[in-house]
């Protein structure tokens, strides 16, 4: 099998690249980078996913700028998930370096668009932070939740738009697929000097340009040699150190923090943007600093989230608490109430009410019927763990007239039926005449 196909431009594709020993050294060393940025990425993301749901009924008048709440925690989770992108399409090497070779295919087209995607949302989000940043610190102007969703919205099509806009526009026959073996990975073709600048290189180092005229702005501002006086602009050589409205404001701190993230995302593309351009220009760029700064750039994810870790107090330490599920609760027990007759045979099973004493001086135990409109004592049942126990009936001497004999229905329910009637009911006979 040949490792390079001829073009109809007259220009050789590479098909296939071997790896040796060498190479495969330096590319383990770029996903064991990446395997540990991957790690810390979706650990951060994991905190923040718990601490928003923890602290999701929390007052917003007792607890107003907590970090899940502001606007900087979407863009930096947008900048997270970038970052977890380009880890991610850095892993997939460890395909080639099973294979010995980078080979095009699918897994080389996932991967480049990975490593693009990467690129431009890790630049736009970073842009984007350094942008609110500026327009709290330097401006003193607050966004609206409609610039929120609409900067969500716009940034992650526009980055889709980008990343569709090479291969549907530019993937022609004449000059091979968009995406294709650069180096010791896959990435946007060789046969398209100009689409690698102008759709990935060009957002970085916009991004990074701006983030450092940002940062410059709002240290004179802090310092105090540039001042803002009724929308007019003034600078100073030397002045007193400026707090801004809002310097006791949470968000405000919240956006100091954020300001290192541009700073380090600066730093970090700087060496790979160099050995990239001498690339560019014909120079000869050594294999060590290549893997180098590939691997500078691989720690963004990392110093992300380090230095989110390091600063204190944006994310409640009470939010971290890992809720608890419960399957069921204990209920009360009901109270049922059964409405009962005047001559009830199994009391101990209920307790009556206590207004029924009252009521039962006014019943007459004689011959006489008891009157129908007396009303019947409620009868109040607990579902409890006990045998209720049939009461023994009266002594004949405790009987009233001639009717029948009522039972005592406040004997102590501990009173069973006797086994052996009374001597003077065994000698007329039972109860009763």
């Amino acid at each position: 099998m040949s490792n390079q196909t001829l073009l109809p431009d007259g220009s050789e594709w590479l098909l296939r690249m071997d790896y040796t020993s060498r190479g495969v050294h330096g590319v383990t060393v770029l996903v064991v980078f990446s395997c540990f940025s991957l790690i810390a990425v979706v650990g951060l993301l994991s905190a923040i996913s718990l601490s928003a749901f923890n602290t999701r009924s929390w007052a917003t008048d007792k607890h107003p700028h907590l970090f899940v709440r502001t606007h900087v925690a979407a863009y930096f989770i947008s900048l997270l998930i970038s970052d977890l992108l380009q880890a991610i399409g850095s892993i997939l090497n460890v395909k080639w370096i099973g294979d010995m070779a980078v080979v095009v295919g699918d897994v080389c087209t996932l991967q480049g668009v990975l490593k693009q995607t990467a690129d431009v949302a890790t630049a736009f989000w970073t842009l984007v932070i350094g942008i609110h940043t500026f327009s709290l610190l330097f401006l003193e102007i607050k966004q609206s939740r409609f610039t929120l969703w609409t900067t969500l919205i716009a940034g992650w099509s526009g980055i889709g738009a980008i990343v569709i806009a090479g291969p549907a526009a530019l993937n022609t026959p004449h000059h091979g697929p968009f995406y294709g073996i650069s180096g010791y990975w896959c990435w946007i073709s060789p046969e398209y000097p100009t689409s690698r600048i102008t759709l990935d290189y060009m957002f970085m180092f916009i991004a990074a340009a701006f983030s450092f005229v940002l940062y410059t702005l709002i240290f004179l501002r802090m310092r105090g040699n540039i001042v803002i006086e009724r929308k007019r602009i003034s600078f100073r050589r030397t002045g007193a150190a400026w707090r801004g409205k809002q310097f006791e404001n949470q968000a405000m701190t919240i956006a100091k923090q954020m300001l290192l993230y541009p700073v380090a995302y600066t730093i970090l593309i700087l060496p790979i943007a160099a050995s990239r351009f001498s690339a560019f220009s014909g120079t000869s760029v050594p294999f060590e600093v290549t893997i180098f700064s590939a691997a500078v750039f691989l720690l963004s994810g990392i110093v992300n989230v380090t230095l989110f870790t390091m600063t204190r107090r944006i994310l409640p330490p009470d939010s971290f608490k890992i809720p608890k599920w419960t399957i069921s609760n204990p209920q009360p027990i009901t109270e049922y109430t059964i409405e009962a007759g005047p001559d009830s045979y199994y009391q101990s099973s209920g307790t009556y009410a206590e207004s029924y004493e009252e009521k039962e001086k006014d019943y007459v135990y004689d011959s006489e019927p008891v009157p129908a409109s007396l009303p019947s004592p409620p009868l109040r049942i607990r579902t409890a763990d006990s045998v209720p126990t049939m009461l023994a009936p009266p002594h004949r001497s405790q009987q009233r007239g001639s009717g029948e004999s009522i039972y005592n229905m406040y004997e102590a329910a501990n009173s069973p039926i006797p086994l052996t009637p009374p001597d003077d009911v065994a000698r007329h006979g039972g109860y009763g005449r």
